[in-house]
Parts: C-alpha cells; sequence; structure tokens
C-alpha cells in the first residue's frame, strides 16, 4: 500500500490524527482553525477506467462596469501573471442569461466533461464549489444558503442540489473562506458527458483586501471503461489553509490507502488532481514538492503551481464558459505524475509538500489514479523418459518438469499450477518436487493435501497434481511470482501397459498455470509436452525458432512462427479453441518440404466471434507423409468483456 505525506506550510493550531481508509488512511496536519478538516479517502477501487476533474470560476474583474477580460486573461505562457484579485472588484459572473424555468441565478458557468470513447459507468461524482463570503451576505448556517444549483446542457431547467457538508475558515470578522460539497453520482449518471452548467452560489462581491473575493465549483468523477487497462483510483478530500502568516510552521499529512502496483511507471501511468481555493498568479514563491522533487509543467511553474488556472498536462482546459485563464481564485488541475517525481514499484511512502512565502491557499481535493501492472505468467512442460530415446513404452518411468516464470512488469499472485494426468499414465507416489521457487527451500513435497504446497489429487477418473507457488504460498492458497522470478518443479509417472499385442499410444500431457494480477485480473498459461510411442509420429520434423500470439485489435489475433529447418513439411494446420480443451482449425499454411533455410510465417485470425475472455492457439504440423505433431499452446488475453471466465479443466 502507498502513504502520502503531505508536508504544508500552515498558520496557527494543530488538528488531531483520525484513521480510516480503504485499508488504513492516516492523516496528520496541524491547521490555523478548528474549522478545517483534515483529508479523508472518499473513493477506493481498482478498475478499468479512471479520474477527470472539471468547473470554472462563478466571478470576474469588473472595471467601468465591464468585465476586464485583459485582468482575466492575464496569463502567460507560463502560467504568470501580473494581475490577481486582492482588491479588485470581484463580481459574479452569469452565463446563462436567466432565462427559463428556474434559470434566475445570482452567478453562473460551465464547462465541459469530457469522458473517452466507448462506454463509460459513473462510479462516483461529486460537486463541490465555494469561495469567500461575508456572514451579513449569505449565513451559511441558512438551510437556503447551503444549497447551489447545476443542469445539464444551457436550456434545461436547473436542479437545486443541497450541500452535505460545509467547511469553514474564519479569515477575519464575519468572513469565511468555505468550500461545500456534495454527492451528485446519480445525476451525472444520467447525464453522461458534455456541458455542465452550475450557479447561485453563495459569494460576496466587490473589493476586498487580504485575497481578495472569488469563488467557483468544481466536479469530480471516476468513471469505468472496459477499454481502458485497470488503474488504482483514489479520491481524497478535506479543507486545509496554507498561509504565510507570521512563521510559517512545517507540518506533515500522512495518507495511507493507495495501491501503488508492482512494475515501472511511465510518465503517463500515474495521474494527480488537485482543486485548491485562492491562489495568486501574481504572487510567487509557493510551491508543490512529490518526493522531495518540485512539481512543474508549462502552465504551472516550479515558484508558482497555485496560479489560478484550469489545466491538464500543462495545457489551459478551454471547454468552458466564460473561458479565463485566469480563475481570480480557483486552480483544478491534472497532471502526469509516473516519472521524475520518485514513485516507485511497491513503494510504501510518498511524500508531498505544500508551502508558500508570500501567498495564502487552500487544498480541497486530490485524485490519484495510477495504472495496474499486468503480469505475463508462463508454463513450459518438458517430459523426460527414463530410457532417454524420446518414446513411450510400457512400465517406464517419466518425469515431468513444469518451468517458467512472470516475464511482464505486475506481480502475479495467488499462483496455483495443476496438471491433470491423460488416462495412459500412472502417477508415481511421492515424486512431487519444488525444484526452485521463491519462497521455497528445493525439496521433495507429500502427496497429501493440507500439509504442504503441492498435492495429488485422484478424483474418480480424474488425477491431478497441484503446484501452490510463490512467496508466501500456503497449503491452501498460491502465493507471489513478482517480476522476473521463475520457477520450476518435478513429478514422475508410470507409463500404463496396454496388455499384451497393443501398442502404448501417444501420451500429451497439459500442465495450466493460473494467477492474478494486482488489479484481481485472471491470467492463464499452458504447457503441451507429447511422448510418443515406439510405432507413433515421429517427433516434429521442424524446427521452431519461434511461435507467437498477440492481439492485434479488438477482434483480430497475429499467430506468427519462423523455422530453421524442416524435413517433409506438408502444412501448418492453425488450431483455435476457446476453452484450452477442444481445437478446431483456424487456417492452414504450406510449408516448404524439405528445408535448412529460415522460413517465417504469419496469419490473421478473426475472432470477433468469440465467446471466452482468452483464446488458444496451437500449431499442427502436417508431414507429407500424413503425420501429425503438435506445438505448445500459447493464450490470448482479450481486451474486450466476455463476461464470467470458464477455466478447464479440473480442478480449476
Amino acid at each position: 500500500m502507498k502513504i502520502f505525506i503531505f508536508k504544508t506550510w500552515l498558520y496557527r493550531r494543530t488538528l488531531s490524527s483520525i484513521a480510516i481508509g480503504f485499508v488504513t488512511l492516516l492523516l496528520t496536519s496541524h491547521t490555523s482553525h478548528a474549522q478545517m478538516r483534515s483529508y479523508s479517502l472518499v473513493y477506493s477501487d481498482n478498475i478499468k477506467g479512471g479520474t477527470e476533474i472539471f468547473g470554472n470560476t462563478l466571478m470576474n474583474i469588473v472595471d467601468n462596469d465591464t468585465v476586464n477580460h485583459n485582468k482575466m486573461n492575464g496569463n502567460r505562457l507560463n502560467g504568470y501573471s501580473s494581475y490577481g484579485n486582492d482588491n479588485e472588484n470581484m463580481q459574479y459572473a452569469d452565463v446563462d442569461g436567466n432565462t427559463g424555468y428556474g434559470s434566475v441565478t445570482r452567478n453562473s458557468s460551465s464547462s465541459d466533461l469530457n469522458l473517452p470513447a466507448g462506454t463509460n459507468t459513473i462510479k462516483l461524482a461529486r460537486l463541490y464549489w465555494g469561495g469567500r463570503v461575508k456572514t451579513s451576505d449569505f449565513d451559511l448556517t441558512v438551510d437556503s444558503n447551503k444549497t447551489i444549483k447545476i443542469r445539464k446542457g444551457t436550456l434545461s431547467p436547473y436542479s437545486i442540489i443541497s450541500a452535505s457538508g460545509i467547511d469553514k475558515i474564519l479569515i477575519s470578522t464575519g468572513i469565511n473562506e468555505y468550500q461545500a460539497y456534495t454527492d451528485i453520482t446519480e445525476f451525472v449518471k444520467n447525464n453522461g458527458a458534455g456541458t455542465y452548467e452550475v450557479g447561485n452560489a453563495p459569494l460576496t462581491v466587490g473589493h476586498i483586501s487580504n485575497g481578495g473575493n472569488h469563488g467557483g465549483w468544481c466536479i469530480v468523477v471516476v468513471y469505468e471503461n472496459n477499454n481502458f487497462s485497470y488503474n488504482s483510483v483514489r479520491i481524497y478530500d478535506g479543507f486545509e489553509q496554507v498561509y504565510n502568516g507570521g512563521n510559517p510552521l512545517s507540518n506533515t499529512v500522512t495518507l495511507t490507502g493507495l495501491n501503488v502496483p508492482s512494475g515501472n511507471l511511465e510518465s503517463g501511468d500515474a495521474k494527480m488532481g488537485v482543486l485548491a481555493w485562492e491562489g495568486d498568479a501574481n504572487l510567487t514563491q509557493d510551491y508543490l514538492k512529490i518526493n522531495s522533487h518540485l512539481f512543474s509543467n508549462a502552465t504551472n511553474q516550479e515558484n508558482n503551481p497555485w496560479n489560478g488556472t484550469i489545466t491538464n498536462n500543462g495545457v489551459h482546459v478551454t471547454t468552458k464558459n466564460p473561458n479565463y485563464t485566469n480563475q481570480m481564485g480557483i486552480d483544478i488541475d491534472q497532471f502526469d505524475v509516473g516519472t521524475g517525481y520518485g514513485i516507485s514499484p511497491n513503494d510504501s511512502t510518498v511524500t508531498l509538500e505544500f508551502g508558500t512565502a508570500s501567498d495564502q491557499y487552500f487544498t480541497g481535493l486530490f485524485t490519484f489514479s495510477i495504472k495496474m501492472k499486468d503480469p505475463t505468467i508462463t508454463v513450459d512442460n518438458i517430459v523426460n523418459d527414463a530410457n532417454n530415446n524420446h518414446l513411450g513404452e510400457a512400465n517406464e518411468v517419466l518425469t515431468y518438469t513444469l518451468k517458467g516464470g512472470n516475464s511482464g512488469v505486475g506481480n502475479a499472485n495467488s499462483i496455483v499450477l495443476a496438471d491433470t494426468l491423460p488416462p495412459t499414465v500412472t502417477y508415481l507416489p511421492g515424486s512431487l518436487k519444488i525444484v526452485n521457487c521463491p519462497g521455497f527451500v528445493s525439496g521433495t513435497q507429500t502427496d497429501a493435501a493440507g500439509d504442504d504446497a503441492a498435492e495429488y489429487i485422484a478424483n474418480g477418473s480424474v488425477k491431478t497434481v497441484i503446484f501452490r507457488l510463490g512467496t508466501g504460498a500456503t497449503s491452501v492458497a498460491g502465493g507471489t511470482l513478482a517480476s522476473n522470478e521463475t520457477y520450476e518443479v518435478q513429478f514422475k509417472v508410470t507409463v500404463n501397459d496396454p496388455g499384451v499385442g497393443k501398442p502404448v499410444p501417444s501420451i500429451m500431457n497439459i500442465a495450466r498455470i493460473k494467477a492474478t494480477s494486482d488489479a484481481n485480473e485472471d491470467f492463464v498459461d499452458d504447457g503441451t509436452a507429447i511422448i510418443n510411442p515406439d510405432a507413433g509420429p515421429l517427433p516434429l520434423p521442424v524446427t521452431l525458432l519461434s511461435f507467437n500470439a498477440s492481439l492485434q485489435s479488438e477482434n483480430k489475433v497475429k499467430v506468427d512462427w519462423s523455422t530453421s529447418m524442416e524435413i517433409n513439411c506438408s502444412k501448418f494446420k492453425v488450431e483455435r479453441s476457446y476453452d484450452g480443451n477442444l481445437f478446431s482449425q483456424a487456417s492452414v499454411v504450406a510449408g516448404n518440404g524439405t528445408t535448412f533455410l529460415k522460413h517465417s510465417y504469419s496469419i490473421l485470425d478473426d475472432i470477433s466471434s468469440a465467446t471466452s475472455a482468452i483464446v488458444y492457439y496451437r500449431l499442427n504440423q502436417i508431414d507429407i507423409d500424413g503425420k501429425a505433431t503438435y506445438s505448445k499452446v500459447l493464450p490470448v488475453k482479450l481486451k474486450k468483456s466476455i463476461g464470467q471466465i470458464i477455466i478447464s479443466p479440473n480442478p480449476f
């Protein structure tokens, strides 16, 4: 789990630590007024999806009865400005025209919720609004002053929404900085992406010193979309003051609950979002540090990230009305933090430090969306016979070696390896052995269940060997293989005697390994071993250099292979299965007879009719004389959602 430590320059008194959260959420903060609210975890899940934050100002500078667009758009390309709202004539922005049923508002503005292509399911939506208010103008203890209006589009009637909570900080006698919030999940779920108009917030207008009047709104949305990879999504909110009054005090807020996955992060793999109030573009020397690294991007400089901008990765958001570059008192920023900020796989702590030397601001909302990394779990099945002639003979002992690992960048968890024996062999008691595996000392395991990590199960005609592998594995549950960790296990069988005058049939054995990712997504791989009888087909008369199957699009799988030698090779049949057991022909590719040159082959298979979440492929190589041999089986995990995955054969 991740721990977030916020070091904040704050003013005067202390809030106590509290504990809540996904696993645990610890918050420790020293703040200036008892009405401040420490950060709490309001959403925590691993989903295919992410977060969006959008919003707008509800006030602007008015000079001579006209909005001063020069000041409201005075932010230079780097985010700095010569203008702030202190002692400016701040008046309401009101874009709705006060027309139509329920449209009378004292202030209003709009902004767009942009969601990715595909089907989006809204998991959470919270509306925040706030700013500066005189109690003589709006008493926030009165119910009528605890509401705001919201509508989808710019013509439909407004809905009146009441706050579920209001945070207030007394700035001076009779003047509060406040943040109100409420859940609007159903409202956004019913309306989807597009333009949202919000207004009628209680805010004080006119000139004032000590920061200036200001106000605005913000909506945070968590969405699920099956076209996405899994992300660890966490939303925290609270209300705290960062203030340079007197000698600032260094302070720490410790949060736990963010699930940073295994695997190296790329820049876009981790995204952070923030909502803050009353930052000024004309006042520098404030900052945000992430793991002691100063945050900055094109519109949020190292010494001025709280500058009244609404941005996404350093680009001004323009899908809003009014569309100012300086909101004069509200910051809404989203930015990538996957690289350059010391966030490493499986870290236990991250430090976020907020500071100022000449400004004051109020932090209210933090979002984190971090891509969950997939494992790539593999198993190879190798069989060796006692006579070492590559033939299965009656009463001969065969040794199966199952080996593989996790070549992906994410953890492979709950690892179980099973091999259901064909009816042509009998398990040799006492032969279960772990050759090497993280978390284990090499050695023999018992056949019994419940006493160690392996067992042999005979359930009627179904005979199965099972290994639970990885660090932390027990007698009832598999453990974890981290990236690039490997394993190797063995067991033995005896070839059954078919009877006098009867040949030993071909012996084909399929082992299956199953694991889950950090996001609890299933991963499966199969390994096939074939040993032929004295009178059966010859071993594969082709030397395979490679054999791969990969998803190219939602409905296409590329299967390619290459050979360095072929002897009497007539053709290759590419065979497909939706359950790993029953295969059918997907394509036929002609071989090259007898050749000692390298040859490459490739097909593109249409799997639009797939009814499972995993498709399996194998090569059936046919000789000129009609004899056939098979390659190993390759699984391909599909991106589209199919429903419940049925894993076979038993014991899965």
